[in-house]
């Protein structure tokens, strides 16, 4: 029985899913959505701040209610399924319309766009996934004028919003239905009334979500975690200061400007080399041998830019063409849209987060080079698809080389990590020798002190803490790093007024983010300069909570301290 080349390389890019899952262990970003899936139900009030992605945290919570026993690895999985659904629908949508091979392979580029592989399961994923959905419907109800199909854009996209609230950029995309309208020549006016269902559809969305949350006896925590959005929009220095945020747009672009310009320099040695007096076989040869040389380092920035370049360029040069069709168009001009705007809202912007428009933009740029859309005339006999099999082997072979050097937040070679952390939470995820003696240390000797359910305050870079030891966080937040010090004093000041107990804290004293550090001796200083990763105010009130409370350290190493209080 002969196998398709589509379920062929589906099959190797799950198993290679699946040989990844089982290294790296970040205790930041994964032990912040993982503390949220395991509260959500039983202690929503304890991750207040992570209802911003209520959603992720449903599905999250669904997900750990079926498989607790599973820990990180079985959340992993569910990344997989997350990741190989928007890998699957992208190719439903698009594969009538672009070369299979050129269509698989720019999907295989967008699944391992990441040198450290993929995060457990996170918003940003259901993010990508659920905006593939909404092009996708959108798509088929533009085609069909389908008033269901119309309804239901705008129903998934109510979730979608709840799933990442800056998310709500997205309804940019309702832009489509008028633009349709132009393409055909029609009166725009015409839009309004399927413009009218999306939006009713929303509605619908919006009022299940609204059902669902007073069902659970959320409504008053998901308030709560909207207004910490202006506490921390307004406060300056904060990494989600809204001015903060719509500055780093600004950085983005103009780094994706100079990828494209460096890939236009690029396109010009590859037109240049066609002048070369040797056979057409031989310049071929030299040709593609030189293009590949010149992506890989083009590639090789350790950001998004030059792949997101493609993506804007595909989808723009798509719009603006004639010869493409309807629903090509229509299709790129969602694209444009998603990229232009997901990232909005993210503190890094496109570079942290940009990964999860490009779904559909990176297959877009294969398809208008291989059409030779772009190309004059006199240009038209150039080998356009050797060079895209020359942008492929080179991104492949740099992702061949660089996901085996590392994982998220936890560096160093894979074959390095074969060193078990001691928590049934985290069976079968293997890391460092290093890392793995830390956090077995602290947790052999934390359990004497906590049980589960128990509130814990662990401070602050190290959220993973409270999974592993299903622990409630004190102040509304597992990664309390997050919050500016404005609104860490009033979740302070809010749980020692409405918490009667005392929780035992959990404090470390080295860096986490990207990499374990060596100790700090001065971790706690209010007098160092303020950076990223230090903030004197907020030590400043831990260091006051610790001592108005009569906290005294009952453990410690180079690495942690552990405080009980006296009270």
């Amino acid at each position: 029985m002969k196998i398709s080349k589509f379920k062929i390389i589906l099959i190797v890019v799950v198993v290679i899913q699946l040989i990844m899952a089982f290294q790296g262990f970040d205790v930041c970003d994964d032990g912040f959505v993982l503390t949220f899936y395991q509260q959500i139900f039983s202690n929503p009030e304890s991750v207040e701040y992570n209802f911003l992605y209520w959603f992720s945290g449903f599905v999250g919570g669904l997900w750990y209610q079926l498989f607790e026993e599973g820990g990180i690895l079985w959340f992993r999985i569910l990344a997989i399924i997350v990741n190989t659904s928007s890998f699957l629908l992208t190719y439903k949508l698009l594969k009538n319309h672009i070369n299979k091979d050129f269509l698989l392979f720019s999907l295989v580029m967008v699944l391992f766009v990441n040198d450290y592989g993929y995060l457990t399961f996170y918003h940003n994923q259901l993010t990508a996934l659920l905006t593939v959905v909404i092009i996708y419907i959108l798509n088929k109800a533009i085609i069909k004028n389908s008033i269901y199909q119309f309804i239901l854009a705008g129903f998934i996209l109510s979730f979608t919003v709840l799933s990442r609230v800056p998310n709500a950029v997205l309804y940019i995309l309702i832009l489509a239905i008028p633009f349709a309208y132009y393409l055909k020549k029609q009166p725009i006016v015409k839009a309004i009334k399927p413009v009218g269902f999306f939006l009713i559809g929303s509605v619908l969305g919006y009022l299940t979500i609204y059902v669902i949350l007073l069902s659970l006896g959320q409504v008053e925590i998901m308030k709560n975690a909207l207004l910490t959005i202006v506490d921390l929009g307004n406060t300056e220095g904060s990494s989600h200061n809204f001015i903060d945020i719509f500055r780093a747009p600004v950085y983005n672009y103009i780094s994706i400007f100079i990828a494209f310009l460096k890939l236009i320099l690029i396109s010009l040695v590859i037109v240049l080399i066609q002048y070369i007096p040797v056979s057409k076989k031989n310049k071929l040869i030299i040709t593609m041998f030189i293009a590949s040389i010149l992506f890989f380092v083009w590639f090789d920035t350790g950001n998004i830019y030059p792949v997101y370049s493609l993506c804007l360029f595909g989808s723009i040069f798509l719009i603006i063409k004639k010869r493409v069709s309807f629903e090509v168009k229509v299709i790129s001009f969602m694209s444009f849209l998603t990229l232009i705007t997901i990232s909005l809202g993210s503190a890094g912007g496109i570079n942290n987060s940009g990964f999860m428009a490009i779904w559909v933009g990176l297959p877009l740029f294969f398809y208008l080079i291989n059409q030779k859309l772009i190309l004059t005339k006199k240009a038209e006999n150039l080998n356009t698809s050797a060079y895209l099999w020359c942008i492929i082997i080179s991104f492949l072979a740099l992702k061949a080389y660089n996901i085996p050097q590392q994982t998220y937040f936890d560096l160093g070679s894979r074959l390095d990590k074969k060193f078990a952390i001691k928590s049934d939470k985290a069976k079968g995820i293997y890391t460092t020798e290093k890392r793995a003696k830390i956090i077995n240390e602290l947790l052999v000797n934390l359990e004497k002190y906590v049980e589960p359910n128990d509130y814990l305050m662990a401070y602050d870079k190290i959220p993973m803490v409270h999974f592993l030891t299903e622990t409630k966080p004190y102040m509304y937040n597992p990664w309390v790093w997050i919050y500016d010090y404005n609104s860490f004093e009033k979740k302070l000041n809010k749980a020692e007024n409405e918490i009667n107990e005392m929780p035992i804290v959990v404090q470390q004293k080295f860096e986490t983010i990207y990499k374990f550090s060596e100790p700090i001796d001065d971790y706690m200083s209010t007098k160092k300069e303020n950076s990223d990763f230090h903030s004197n105010e907020r030590n400043a009130l831990m260091n006051g909570f610790l001592e108005r409370n009569n906290y005294e350290v009952v453990w410690s190493n180079d690495y942690f301290n552990i405080y009980a209080s006296k009270k």
